[in-house]
């Protein structure tokens, strides 16, 4: 039969000792003796007990020191105190040491077994309730890790979430601007239609002024000797209430601004009409940037006489031709006229545009140079963005800059600008030229 555990047994008389050991053995349990308390120690340094049971009154040492000293080596040893004295005092005080019982001798079979199986089944509840706190124990640090897990899952969840939403919100300001761009595309195709409708309106008038015109001019003609006779005759008379004799001499130079102003409508007439004219997806045309120019001076001859009364115009000699869409590059040099004159804050301000050639980067360009309000540096790194502005208030929609810039781009070219707040601006648009084969 296995044992039911290992028992330390101690007393200084050796017979009593024997008949203890003796008894224990008899209840199941593997007993060992030892006559004195320095034994016992040695005994228990060298090898686990699961009680002990201790005398009091013995030489060498008494059994509550053994059992304080024994405690000190095996902590999980249960102790049973035995004395042959029926002292109350030493009983309570080897209870408050931790001993499980007192038993006063002669000790009984009865009494001792049940003392041994109450240490035993301590023994086995400590042990159980040590290994709970040990699994609570591994419970608590599974749980923790499993929380510090979630925890740095749920972090990068909600890191992936604040990405997703700043691209979400990203991606719905570019539709946003996309959708404006259409809006604005749709308009300028809008605007397109409706110039070129004005343009052939008001082209037809206008050929009735420049054919009827000539023909009045030489009726005046053939007028004049008989008005001349008639003056001469009887003196000068009025025409349209004015003396004939000044008349005569006006007449002809009305007759010059008559034509002239209608030769002017139909340069304007002619550029509204190319200007509006479809078919921008033609990208492989020859441009003469002078010619491009002048067009858009044309167009924009009355707001820029307007503006300033020091326009001055350099055309560029021999520059080659620039490969892409005729209008596209009107459209460009259109724009960067409109913001130069309309930075202006008086008539007295210069503006200057020229053309050239730049043979160190084998480019061309236009230069629009005005003495305006300038741009400040903060500002000047944003003017291609879409639906910046800084003519919110006057109107503007951000978008004349950054159309104009996809136009450069589409070309192989670039908008470069240079500026001063309150020192005006340089902007130029400039276009590779193309390479021969």
């Amino acid at each position: 039969m296995a044992s039911k555990g290992k028992i330390l047994v101690v007393d200084d008389e050796p017979m009593v000792l024997k008949l203890l050991t003796m008894q224990v053995e008899r209840h199941g349990y593997t007993a060992t003796g030892a006559t004195n308390s320095s034994d016992a120690l040695a005994l228990l340094a060298k090898s686990p007990f699961h009680l002990l049971i201790t005398d009091i009154m013995m030489p060498d040492m008494d059994g509550l020191v053994l059992m304080q000293r024994a405690l000190a080596l095996q902590p999980d040893l249960e102790c049973i105190v035995v004395s042959g004295q029926a002292d109350l005092a030493i009983a309570v005080e080897a209870m408050k040491m931790g001993a499980i019982n007192y038993i006063q001798k002669p000790i009984t079979m009865m009494e001792l077994e049940v003392s041994l199986a109450k240490g035993m089944e301590r023994l086995a509840l400590l042990k159980n309730l040590k290994k709970s706190q040990e699994e609570l124990s591994r419970h608590r640090e599974h749980l923790e890790l499993l929380v510090a897990k979630r925890t740095a899952e749920l972090a990068r969840i909600n890191k992936q979430l604040e990405a997703d939403i700043k691209a979400r919100k990203k991606a719905e300001k570019e539709a946003e601007r996309r959708r404006q761009q259409l809006i604005e595309a749709d308009k300028m195709v809008s605007l397109g239609i409706l110039v070129a409708g004005v343009a052939h309106e008001i082209n037809n008038p206008n050929n009735f002024i420049t054919m009827n015109a000539p023909i009045l001019h030489r009726a005046w003609d053939d007028f004049l000797p008989i008005l001349e006779e008639h003056y001469q005759e009887h003196g000068d008379f009025p025409v349209a209430g004015i003396p004939f004799s000044e008349m005569r001499e006006h007449i002809p130079e009305l007759f010059s601004g008559i034509l002239d102003g209608s030769e002017r409508i139909r340069k304007i007439v002619f550029n509204l009409r190319d200007y509006a004219r479809q078919g921008v997806s033609d990208m492989d045309q020859d441009i003469d940037l002078n010619t491009a120019l002048r067009a858009a001076l044309v167009l924009l001859a009355n707001p820029l006489k307007k503006a300033t009364d020091h326009l001055t115009v350099h055309y560029g000699d021999g520059l080659p031709p620039v490969r892409g869409n005729f209008q596209r590059a009107e459209q460009v040099i259109i724009n960067l006229l409109q913001n130069a004159y309309q930075s202006l804050a008086s008539p007295d301000k210069h503006l200057t545009v020229c053309t050239g050639q730049d043979p160190k980067s084998d480019t061309i360009f236009v230069e629009i140079a005005d003495q305006g309000a300038g741009i400040s540096q903060k500002n000047l790194k944003r003017i291609l963005d879409p639906f910046f502005t800084t003519k919110r208030d006057g109107g503007g929609s951000g978008l004349g800059l950054s159309i104009s810039a996809g136009i450069m781009e589409e070309h192989g070219g670039r908008l470069e600008f240079h500026s001063q707040s309150g020192k005006g601006t340089i902007a130029r648009a400039v276009f590779p030229i193309p390479s021969r084969s």
